[in-house]
């Protein structure tokens, strides 16, 4: 007997939640394993090496207690986001323009190719003499590594419109900037949420480069004062904040494009993808 269509609507969504719950208790399970074993580990290692989870969690809550880790943890927060917003605008525009305009592309191609393959990490003393030792070129390392995932994403949506979407537009005699602001732009969207979440990693990697070789503050700072003390407890705690915040703004990004593309979520569940 055939379900009914409210049946078969309410079995998927039965089947959703269950998947979902499913889903959970394994990554509940995985992020549990990692304590226990980190715990095993350190207590048969030398403490010069790695202490044992319990010891952390300890200096964790000593470093939380004294103000030292919220501190540490806005000033690295701040040159962060500073860093990923401006990746987002300048990333988006370039890969938008380079989609759009094919001798734009032509003439940018080689810079973005060539510096996306480049250990921006060099340019570093340089970004220090021009913009000092403080914000300003953590911020630039940060936008150097963070930019280029942003522009190749951006890049690649453009280049893979249809011309069943942007035919329309044309033949309604939109101008370049209707046709970029109505149609090319929420087209693209997966893409450069795709992009900006390559580049959350890459920017903590610049963050934290940055932290090690210019005025050692933030999370970068308090990392490099513990570890050349050899004290491991301590060390480990800015690496969870990091990690910590990592995993918080890519979720976020995950769960803004979720907002921005339903169709793309749609799209998933119906593939089958859990």
């Amino acid at each position: 007997m055939a379900l009914s269509l409210a049946d078969a609507a309410v079995l998927e969504a039965a089947t959703r939640r269950s998947t979902r719950r499913r889903n959970l208790a394994i990554r509940i399970t995985s992020i549990s394993l990692l304590p226990i074993a980190w715990e095993l580990v350190g207590l048969y290692t030398p403490r010069i090496f790695l202490a044992p989870f319990h010891e952390t969690v300890v200096a964790f809550v000593r470093l939380g207690s004294d103000g030292t880790l919220l501190a540490a943890t806005l000033n690295s927060l701040g040159v962060l986001i500073a860093g990923l917003l401006l990746s987002a605008l300048i990333g988006a525009a370039i890969g938008l323009l380079m989609g759009r305009y094919r001798r734009l592309d032509w003439m940018l191609s080689p810079y973005v190719n060539g510096l996306y393959a480049t250990p921006t990490v060099a340019l570093l003393p340089v970004l220090s003499l021009w913009l000092g030792l403080y914000a300003a070129p953590k911020i630039a390392i940060v936008v150097l590594l963070a930019v280029f995932p942003i522009i190749k994403n951006t890049y690649a949506g453009v280049v893979t419109l249809g011309q069943e979407l942007l035919e329309p537009a044309v033949s309604m005699d939109a101008s370049e900037l209707q046709i970029s602001r109505l149609v090319i732009a929420p087209a693209i969207i997966p893409f450069v949420m795709a992009g900006f979440r390559l580049a959350i990693g890459r920017g903590i990697v610049g963050l934290i480069v940055g932290e090690f070789f210019t005025a050692q503050t933030g999370l970068g700072g308090v990392l490099v004062r513990y570890a050349s003390n050899f004290q491991t407890a301590e060390m480990f705690v800015p690496i969870i904040v990091l990690v910590a915040i990592g995993y918080g703004l890519t979720s976020l990004v995950v769960l803004l494009q979720k907002k921005l593309t339903p169709w793309k979520e749609s799209e998933r569940d119906q593939g089958g993808v859990l």
